[in-house]
């Protein structure tokens, strides 16, 4: 009687043993499919990143279920409905509701990009500590964004009194987000092909956020 009841324990220990290492593999199998679902290595190709990202360097990056922010890096799907995925990554510059305008600088060779956030109520330079250069206004990658000349007083006027003569001066030359878009640029400037060729895009169009880059 006392080796059958033993017998039972065993078996009984067994079959726990069995569940616990069922769970134990049930549980990795979704850790990993919630990995794969959420995050993945892609490689970069092309300069249009440095001096961020260099060419053929892996980025771990993060897709769907996230916010996009001015600064992030993010890959965008810039192909238009019908055609097939061309992916780029860049980096956001502005997002729903700002408002952006290229000025040519002082030294009237360089461009610099300025901001008015959503909500703000004057013009910012961007601080791009990020970028290999200078951005050059003779660069080819501009397209059609329009460029105001060098205009010192552009930091001091406030949108919300300003006089209707001077809002339309520099109105042709601000860029505005639309609701649930995104502009972004390349942090190599003067090779990079974004959205001073692509515009804006809806954020939808953004498919990775880059966590980190993998050398």
């Amino acid at each position: 009687m006392m080796d059958d009841i033993t017998g039972g324990e065993l078996l009984l220990n067994r079959k726990k043993q069995s569940n616990v290492l069922t769970l134990i593999v049930i549980f990795v199998l979704i850790a990993v499919l919630i990995f794969l679902y959420l995050f993945s290595f892609i490689p970069i190709q092309g300069e249009s990143m440095e001096n961020t990202i260099h060419d053929n360097q892996y980025c771990f990056v993060q897709r769907k279920l996230f916010g996009v922010e001015r600064g992030d890096i993010v890959i965008v799907d810039t192909a238009k409905d019908g055609e097939p995925e061309h992916d780029i990554v860049k980096r956001v510059i502005a997002v729903s509701d700002d408002k952006l305008i290229f000025m040519r600088a002082q030294n009237n060779v360089d461009v610099d990009v300025y901001i008015c956030k959503n909500g703000d109520n004057k013009f910012v330079k961007i601080d791009e500590p990020y970028i290999k250069e200078n951005m050059r206004y003779a660069a080819i990658n501009f397209y059609q964004t329009p460029i105001l000349e060098y205009n010192a007083e552009l930091t001091d006027y406030n949108l919300d009194t300003l006089s209707h003569q001077t809002y339309s001066k520099i109105d042709p030359f601000i860029l505005y987000i639309p609701k649930n878009h995104v502009y972004f640029m390349g942090d190599n400037r003067n090779v990079s092909k974004d959205s001073r060729y692509y515009g804006t895009l809806p954020i939808e169009k953004v498919k990775y956020k880059v966590l980190s880059i993998v050398y």
